[in-house]
């Protein structure tokens, strides 16, 4: 089984590379500094919730993106996990009545 700092980590690593930023420029968004962002996306580093909540704002997510760990966040993301990933992201930003026209469209499609 994975440790919670490992997800963590890998989560952190995950998301700052899709967003095209180093480990110095997410540090200087989080006022941290990079090594101890490194050794958080390590998963050496075991970090406070008020680090992870600075960490989670200078990604521009949301606490219930940031924990959407996928199947399996360990092993490297397909192209399809990728595009569901941000299907989901973009989706979590939605008011409820356009999340709802967006079940029905599912459903249209699929069913």
């Amino acid at each position: 089984m994975t440790d919670l700092a490992e997800l963590i980590g890998v989560r952190i690593r995950q998301v700052r590379k899709s967003r095209g930023l180093t480990q110095e420029q997410l540090g200087e968004r989080a006022q941290l500094q990079s090594t101890y962002i490194g050794g958080v996306e390590r998963g050496e580093r075991n970090i406070s919730i008020e680090t992870l909540e600075k960490l989670i704002k200078a990604l521009e997510m949301s606490p219930s993106e940031f924990f959407y760990f996928g199947d399996n966040p360990i092993e490297k993301d397909t192209d399809k996990n990728k595009l569901i990933h941000i299907f989901i992201s973009k989706l979590m930003e939605q008011e409820n009545k356009n999340i709802r026209k967006m079940i029905n469209i599912y459903r249209e499609i699929f069913e």
